[in-house]
């Protein structure tokens, strides 16, 4: 279902730590950020959130986290195990309602609020557009 109202916006969060910070801290960051995510979404106006989700990659561990709902509540697979100083967050936000500069505000924004005041953060957008049409076929 996309509609005239869809946008989306994927993009890579590098972010660095003055000092490791413990496993269970950087969860609940990661889980803050996620949830901020979609209620800003809905603050600024979405009006149906299709998929806010994120991965996060680093040595053995794997962590995948979304929201689906207007209740924000993130579903995480995985956890983090071991401390760490630096995170790369791989986040796409799909939803209805907000154009993508809006939701690269939102992205930018919520990642300076959820993570510690410290922190070194770069966003880099990875939305490739096509200029071919691919034929399959």
């Amino acid at each position: 279902m996309i509609t005239e109202d869809f946008a989306a916006y994927a993009a890579r969060l590098r972010i660095g730590f003055p000092s490791e910070i413990p496993a269970e801290e950087l969860q609940g960051m990661l889980e803050s950020f996620m949830s901020g995510l979609a209620m800003d979404c809905l603050e600024a106006g979405t009006r149906l959130i299709g998929h806010i989700k994120c991965l996060v990659e680093g040595g053995d561990e794997i962590i995948a986290c979304s929201v689906t709902d207007h209740d924000a509540r993130v579903r995480c697979r995985g956890r983090f195990t071991a401390p760490r100083s630096q995170l790369d967050v791989i986040v796409n936000v799909l939803q209805y309602g907000l154009k993508k500069n809006e939701l690269v505000r939102i992205v930018d924004a919520c990642g300076k609020r959820s993570f510690p005041s410290q922190t070194s953060i770069s966003i880099e957008d990875l939305e490739i557009e096509e200029k071919e049409l691919i034929r399959l076929s």
